[in-house]
């Protein structure tokens, strides 16, 4: 069972001469309009998940880093040809590229922490960039609520976000964030239209944007 809010009527308008475009909400996917070839392999997944407990209060949701994470790319494919961003666990870790983490640091160093990996590139013909686990460990409570339309889980006792259909943010408190997680959707990850734009000025793969407003 779910609750649902709806929108305002008319919240939707058309943009006056010399106002400025309101800021837009994008949630992160993986791009799944790319090549699935070559694919990542995390070798030593099963030692490093070993009594993971899923915790989202903690970087990686606890996991914790007895051994650098081994990536290995299962196909010959020119390295020219991996994309930037790969899902990692469904909760919202991904495995990012040096260039990537580059993007992120210069555009919003304090909403990411990051653990490098061993990459083994020796199914393909030369090495590849390096990679980087992410995560984004900024928490906002942040979506205005009645001029947004969402539903909610019911029966949990505590406010958790279902599914957001059309979203309305306080910008007060996103202030000059560009990514965030929502505190009410803790799998959830949030970029702004600057980010979005950052990233590809920066030509990343492995991205898509799903807009947050109607």
């Amino acid at each position: 069972m779910t609750t649902e809010k709806k929108a305002n009527a008319g919240s939707t308008r058309e943009i006056a001469a010399g106002e400025s475009a309101p800021r837009r909400f994008y949630r992160l996917w993986d791009d799944l309009k790319l090549p699935g070839k070559p694919w990542h392999v995390w070798q030593n997944e099963a030692e490093l998940m070993r009594e993971w407990p899923g915790d989202h209060a903690k970087p990686f949701l606890g996991l914790v880093f007895s051994e650098p994470p081994k990536i290995a790319f299962d196909k010959k494919v020119p390295p020219a040809r991996l994309r930037d961003a790969y899902s990692i666990l469904a909760t919202g870790v991904w495995l990012v590229s040096d260039r990537l983490r580059q993007v992120m640091t210069e555009l919003d160093p304090g909403a990411f922490v990051f653990e490098p990996t061993e990459v083994d590139y020796g199914n393909l013909d030369e090495p590849g960039p390096g990679f980087w686990f992410c995560d984004t460990r900024r928490w906002l409570d942040c979506v205005d609520e009645e001029r947004s339309e969402l539903t909610y889980y019911d029966n949990v006792p505590f406010k958790s976000y279902r599914k957001l259909i059309d979203v309305r943010m306080k910008l007060d408190v996103v202030g000059e964030a560009h990514a965030f997680r929502l505190q009410h959707a803790p799998g959830i990850q949030i970029v702004d239209d600057v980010a979005v734009a950052a990233f590809h000025a920066a030509g990343i793969k492995g991205y898509s944007y799903e807009s947050l407003q109607t």
